[in-house]
């Protein structure tokens, strides 16, 4: 009975090792992506300061002009505007995924070697 409890340990100490590498995955991979798309919205938005000269006032007459233009257009010319900024959005997402993906996969692969251990 004890020799049966022995070769469990092992087989338990492995998933628990499995398990925790799969949340460290987990939330490595969350983190970098939401880090992604925050750094691509700084992105645009850093674009539309330089479109404005770095003018506050010229910004938010920008803005401004954007927003009354888009509130008075029929919804099909929205739907069309929609798409076009998502599109946008998601190639300036994309760029950066392509751009960060080397040195997080090298990263990530380090950490899972060290295998928990600090130092």
């Amino acid at each position: 009975m004890a020799d049966r409890f022995l070769n469990l340990r092992p087989r338990l100490a492995r998933a628990g090792r499995i398990l925790a590498d799969a949340c460290h995955i987990t939330l490595s991979v969350t983190l970098w992506l939401a880090g992604t798309v925050l750094a691509a919205l700084g992105a645009v938005f850093a674009f539309v300061i330089v479109a404005a000269d770095g003018r506050p006032l010229r910004f938010f007459a920008h803005l401004q002009n954007l927003a009354t233009h888009y509130l008075f257009a029929d919804p099909a010319a929205r739907k069309h505007f929609d798409g076009q900024v998502l599109v946008l959005f998601l190639g300036v997402v994309g760029l950066f995924l392509i751009a960060r993906l080397p040195g997080f996969a090298t990263r990530l692969r380090r950490e899972l070697a060290r295998g928990g251990r600090h130092g």
